[in-house]
């Protein structure tokens, strides 16, 4: 405010400001605080301002409230000064507060973009680190399998190749004792031929040839296989029983050579000999023989129950076993052989006679014993695997078991293994054959009860199971099967295994597609049905 803008009205008392004889009275304080005013102070009463008259008093009121209000003004001034600054020191206190705040924050923000900037890289680093580690496995793993695989391979070469040595290793024995007998052979009809072609003009000679002849054949009986087989045999029959009866109860030998290992090493040594026995000896009296069969045939049971790796060492030797007594011979006793030399002649054909020749006869399958035909035909199931071969064979044993004495025979070799061998499905060729000699079995006779309880095994109807689960093109078989079933059926102790191996579900369901045309299995297949509801 200006002084130009007071009230000019001199009439007005003004008291002036006066000093006053006290220190702190009269006297005009600053204050900090822009609210603070002067308080009016008391003035002493002889001090009080007296209206006077005249320009000159009132000239000095105006004069005194003129500089009071110079000093209100510029107490005011300062005071809005000092606001003013204060304002600004506020706004810069403020401001640099907001400022080193937002440092700090960016500082922070900073350290915190470092931080997370840091971290990516490490983990960009590790995540490159298990990148590769896992190529690495997935490498080494490949390669891992690889070499599995390559060993897998190899271990099936390895076996193969084994097999095959074992193979070549017999082959090799058996052609060098076929070298062998060629040579004596040779020999003696070298010899044979001297004696016929040379005159016997000297007795000296002649008792010199005698001689010769008499050290070959000598020769000959010691490389004979038959003292190798009688070797083994005895001793053989010492250790298992001669021995046992001294030392121990003859009704009790001990368990070792009761033992599978030790009968299968025994049969080890001797059935290749028997080779040799049945090309060289012509074994025409029925107790030379059949002893002999006996023997091949309990040996080949006995090895089937062993392991496959001793069969394959003897694949070979088993082999020859069936083409030795398969082979046709048929033997003619000469006039001119006091001794009953055999010579070996081929096999009469149908119809065809002898003539005025001595009586023969044929060796194994072609023996007029039937007793020998038939263990011919077993021996030969077990070896051979020609196919023209075991149709034969299954000829013959046809024939031979439509007499009472054939059958009975059949249950003391327990030959159902035999058969049940070529029911399988793998052997679709025979099937029908195999099926029809069961049922030529389980006909009415004596031994129609020895042979189902025969059939009354696992192994039986484990293999008719996966018979009757595969599909049969020819119906005949199936109703020839299910005829021994519906047999075996009526025995109550064959229902278990009629259950674990599904046989009565898989007879449901052929009864449910059987048409009109198999009336016949359906009945059959009813009928087991009710036998085994029935055996319940």
């Amino acid at each position: 405010m200006d002084l130009l803008d007071y009230p000019s009205d001199l009439d007005e008392t003004v008291t002036p400001i006066m000093g006053s004889p006290l220190p702190s009275h009269g006297q005009v304080l600053e204050s900090d605080s822009p609210d603070c005013s002067p308080e009016p102070v008391q003035r002493p009463y002889h001090n009080r301002t007296r209206k006077v008259k005249g320009g000159r008093r009132k000239k000095a009121e105006v004069s005194f409230s003129l500089g009071g209000n110079r000093l209100l003004y510029e107490r005011e001034q300062k005071l809005k000064e000092r606001e003013r600054m204060l304002s600004i020191s506020q706004s810069n206190l403020q401001t640099i507060t907001d400022h080193q705040a937002r440092q700090q924050v960016a500082a922070v923000q900073q350290d915190y973009l470092n931080q997370i900037a840091h971290l990516e890289q490490a983990l960009k680093e590790k995540t490159k680190e298990n990148k590769r580690l896992k190529e690495n496995f997935e490498t080494m793993k490949q390669a891992n399998d690889t070499l599995k695989k390559e060993i897998g391979l190899l271990q099936n070469e390895s076996e193969k190749l084994a097999k095959q040595h074992n193979s070549v290793q017999a082959r090799l024995s058996n052609l060098q004792k076929k070298q062998e007998f060629e040579q004596r052979q040779r020999d003696g009809e070298v010899n044979a031929h001297q004696l016929s072609v040379e005159p016997r003009v000297v007795k000296n000679s002649k008792d010199t040839e005698e001689k010769k002849n008499k050290q070959q054949q000598k020769t000959k009986a010691s490389n004979s296989p038959v003292y190798d087989i009688m070797s083994v045999l005895l001793e053989w029959v010492c250790d298992a029983h001669l021995r046992q009866s001294i030392t121990d109860q003859p009704t009790h030998p001990s368990e070792k050579f009761c033992a599978p290992e030790f009968l299968q090493d025994k049969i080890l040594k001797v059935l290749p000999s028997f080779v040799d026995i049945l090309r060289e000896t012509h074994l025409t009296s029925v107790k030379r023989s059949l002893p002999c069969l006996q023997f091949i045939y309990w040996s080949l049971l006995l090895i089937e129950q062993g392991n496959s790796q001793q069969k394959a060492s003897l694949s070979s030797t088993l082999r020859r076993l069936g083409e030795e007594i398969y082979r046709p011979r048929w033997l003619r006793l000469t006039d001119d052989s006091a001794a009953g030399i055999a010579i070996a002649g081929r096999m009469l054909e149908p119809g065809e006679t002898v003539g005025s020749e001595a009586p023969k006869d044929g060796l194994f399958l072609c023996s007029h014993n039937q007793h020998i035909r038939l263990l011919s035909c077993l021996i030969i199931l077990k070896t051979l695997s020609q196919a023209d071969v075991i149709a034969h064979a299954f000829e013959v044993l046809k024939v031979e078991l439509k007499s009472e004495v054939a059958k009975e025979l059949f249950l003391y070799y327990q030959a159902t293994q035999v058969i049940i061998h070529y029911l399988k499905p793998v052997n679709k060729v025979f099937m029908g054959t195999a099926v029809d000699i069961l049922l030529q079995m389980s006909t009415d006779s004596p031994f129609q009860a020895a042979f189902l309880e025969s059939c009354s095994t696992e192994a039986f109807f484990r293999t008719v199971a996966m018979v009757i689960r595969t599909p049969v093109s020819d119906a005949r078989i199936m109703e020839r099967l299910s005829i021994i079933l519906q047999k075996l059926s009526k025995i109550k102790s064959n229902k278990k295994y009629f259950e674990v191996y599904t046989i009565v579900t898989i007879i449901q369901e052929l009864l449910r597609n059987c048409g009109n045309e198999n009336a016949f299995l359906a009945l059959n297949l009813k009928s087991i049905l009710f036998n085994l509801n029935s055996a319940s």
